[in-house]
């Protein structure tokens, strides 16, 4: 389930990162700054990289960062730091995927050989 998931939604981010540079008329601008497009493709390409040996690893960060952007887009409603000021939805989806990921770590975790770790931070 964990390479599932790492598989899928690095190959989302990746095209997410990609669609980050043209702009579609979507209810907001969903043109970005550049570097908020290779941060979805990096990570997504980190994810299909990690469905390998570490998608446990993967889903765990991405679970933890998910919901940390979800509750950043819950509570910060002005353009902060330059970034940009984004519908409540992507917020909705950053909690569904946080949400996904861990538990898709800890269903993972559940099956883990004793001693196996997932992909530590670097």
């Amino acid at each position: 389930m964990a390479k599932t998931f790492a598989m899928l939604v690095g190959w989302v981010l990746v095209i997410v990162g990609i669609l980050n540079f043209f702009e579609f008329n979507i209810g907001f601008s969903t043109k970005l700054m550049p570097a908020h497009a290779v941060v979805h493709i990096a990570a997504g390409l980190l994810g299909i990289w990690a469905a390998k040996q570490h998608a446990a690893g993967y889903a765990m960060w991405v679970g933890i960062i998910g919901l940390l952007l979800a509750i950043i887009g819950f509570f910060v409603t002005d353009d902060v730091l330059g970034l940009v000021d984004l519908p409540i939805w992507i917020s909705v989806v950053h909690a569904v995927l946080g949400v996904w990921g861990l538990w898709t770590y800890m269903a993972a975790k559940k099956t883990m050989p004793t001693g196996a770790a997932p992909m530590s931070p670097m």
